[in-house]
């Protein structure tokens, strides 16, 4: 488990020091809202961060005059890549007031004298391989629960979201081998290629408690007193609730796997593939008949190398397919917990 977010902020006052104070109010700039007649309707404080040093990620100014600091600890501590990381909430925030002491050129107020508004608690799972981790976020997207319903990406991708405008508590799953190729692909930073393909088994968990939730807390306790233990409670009462004991994922891509190790080129392997689905949904003979004598030949050829028995082909008996528990309570903790797809 990591945080993977943490939000936190100090009043823009001179018990912040009087040189952050001028420096940062130097930098304040104003963005103005304005309606249909010409009057402002709102003004909002914003930092600019042109005037502040190039490494002054997750920095910006709110309208009540705060510095804000918004970042992942992770990815401040390894160049970007926030995989795996701290889930010791006094020193992520430590992390990041270091990181804003370093662009500000200053020294800052210690983490206790801060107020948090948002903490991001992720947990990273084991799949298995690419596909299985597709097959759980489809599954995912079935598994409502009061107060938190589900929807899929707007964007058209498989990432699902449970309450994503609650300021309370917001959940999310999503691929993260191919968010971390698509980070790198922008050129945010550098990655081994070794760690992308461990990342491609990983399907993400992640909570984010929100404003009203921290607001909750003052009255138990301060934010930075949370224990690892609680924030890991948070997550698996959150989605434990969806899962329940455990979310079973059949690898629907074994087969095809086996394919891909014995056909001599990819596309064979999918062309096989297909035939077998299509042998599953038409029968065996009718399959035969929709095809070519030397292709119905090969495809056959390579999916009895691949295990299938004669009887399961003329039966078109689904192959029994081994399967994977998404459980809750045990995630994958470092790259060593991953293992490498067959």
């Amino acid at each position: 488990m990591l945080i993977d977010w943490l939000t936190i902020r100090y009043p823009l006052d001179e018990t912040i020091g009087k040189f952050v104070f001028q420096k940062v109010s130097e930098c304040l700039g104003r963005t103005y809202c304005m309606g249909a007649d010409g009057e402002v309707k709102w003004i909002k404080n914003n930092l600019d961060l042109d005037k502040l040093r190039s490494d002054s990620q997750g920095l910006y100014g709110d309208s009540r005059r705060y510095l804000t600091v918004g970042a992942s600890p992770a990815s401040l501590e390894f160049a970007g890549l926030n995989v795996f990381g701290s889930a010791d909430i006094e020193y992520c925030a430590q992390v990041l007031i270091k990181h804003v002491a370093c662009a500000l050129s200053a020294v800052l107020p210690s983490f206790e004298r801060w107020q948090c508004r948002r903490i991001d608690v992720t947990c990273n799972y084991d799949m298995g391989n690419p596909a299985q981790v597709k097959q759980a976020l489809r599954l995912l997207l079935g598994t409502d629960a009061p107060r938190r319903r589900t929807n899929s990406d707007r964007k058209g991708g498989d990432t699902v979201y449970w309450n994503p405008s609650s300021d309370l508590r917001a959940g999310k799953a999503y691929h993260k081998g191919a968010h971390l190729r698509r980070q790198v692909a922008s050129g945010a930073f550098e990655c081994p290629g070794e760690f992308i393909e461990k990342a491609d088994n990983l399907l993400r968990l992640e909570l984010k408690l929100g404003a009203r939730w921290l607001r909750r807390l003052q009255d138990v306790k301060a934010w930075h007193q949370l224990t690892e233990m609680e924030l890991v409670a948070e997550h698996r009462d959150f989605f434990g609730a969806l899962i329940g004991q455990g979310l079973e994922v059949k690898d629907m891509g074994a087969l095809l796997q086996e394919l891909e190790k014995i056909c001599p080129t990819k596309g064979k392997a999918l062309a096989a593939h297909r035939t077998w689905l299509l042998i599953r949904s038409v029968g065996y003979t009718q399959a035969k008949e929709s095809m070519g004598k030397t292709a119905w030949y090969d495809h056959t050829k390579y999916l009895r190398a691949a295990g299938l028995s004669s009887a399961e082909l003329c039966a078109g008996q689904i192959v029994e397919l081994r399967t994977r528990r998404l459980i809750v309570a045990e995630p994958v903790s470092w790259w060593d917990d991953i293992k490498k797809v067959a």
